[in-house]
């Protein structure tokens, strides 16, 4: 039986340390779905990586519209605040999320990314901020992003677009894009008003919140009679309690870890006594 916790906790502490990126979840009126920040956990990404999370933790992407369902291409959202669930009669009555300053990503300005996207692209399932201009800026992105339908859009990796993210399900995703969709714009020159996805009578689809996952360790950390007391002081006038933003940098889940140490220690123990 030791033997056996003792692999159980060795393979918990495997998968807890595979799952150190940080993850956004949105819940929407279709469904749910989580976005991985970093995957890969390349450095150069953490910019894009501080962006979101600044929207997030801000509620900035709470009530937004998800206005461009592209069949084979893009689902984007993240730009427009969703005043009532109906669809208006013109896009211009979607307010625009207020925003931050841009990404910069291209610090040279030669339209090209500086750094290498290390393994990421934008292929199906990857994220990626919007962008404006034409040609497209790469120091445009803000709080607009967009999740990749298809493997062949890798062609967007020469024009800027910085794939920063992936989404772990996309069932969420799939059925947003199996809606019907309004036109907005019937000359087409607003690519954002042409495949806006619609519910029955016509309703939005919205993002109706957008937060961290709380980490195991934050969890621990959270009913640990240190964080009780903390909370206690805060009450009473001492340090403030810590916030949902302390979530963001989850840390090698070290209970698990003297554990497992623990279990191994006692199984080579009783190795030696036998």
């Amino acid at each position: 039986m030791i033997r056996h916790l003792a692999w159980a906790l060795a393979l918990g502490l495997f998968a807890t340390t595979n799952l150190s990126a940080q993850t956004i979840r949105f819940d929407t009126n279709v469904g749910t779905f989580d976005m991985r920040l970093n995957p890969t956990g390349n450095p150069f990404l953490q910019g894009n990586v501080d962006n979101i999370l600044a929207y997030v933790n801000a509620g900035r992407y709470d009530t937004t519209v998800i206005n461009r369902a592209a069949t084979n291409f893009v689902l984007q959202m993240g730009g427009f605040q969703a005043n009532t669930l109906s669809l208006p009669e013109s896009f211009n009555e979607f307010p625009s999320v207020p925003t931050f300053d841009p990404v910069i990503v291209d610090e040279d300005g030669d339209g090209q990314v500086d750094f290498d996207l290390g393994g990421l692209s934008n292929t199906r399932g990857t994220v990626s901020l919007a962008l404006s201009g034409n040609p497209t800026n790469p120091n445009s992105g803000t709080s607009s992003f967009f999740i990749n339908l298809n493997d062949t859009n890798d062609f967007l990796d020469d024009s800027g677009f910085v794939p920063f993210a992936e989404i772990v399900n996309m069932e969420t995703v799939n059925l947003i894009m199996a809606l019907p969709q309004q036109n907005l714009d019937p000359s087409g020159g607003n690519l954002g008003a042409i495949n806006i996805p619609v519910l029955q009578d016509n309703h939005l689809v919205i993002i109706e919140r957008a937060f961290v996952v709380p980490t195991p360790e934050a969890i621990i950390a959270s009913s640990s009679p240190a964080a009780n007391s903390s909370a206690a002081s805060s009450s009473s006038g001492g340090p403030a309690a810590s916030t949902a933003t302390d979530l963001a940098v989850p840390e090698p889940n070290t209970l698990l870890l003297a554990a497992g140490a623990m279990m191994m220690l006692a199984l080579r123990n009783r190795k030696r006594t036998a």
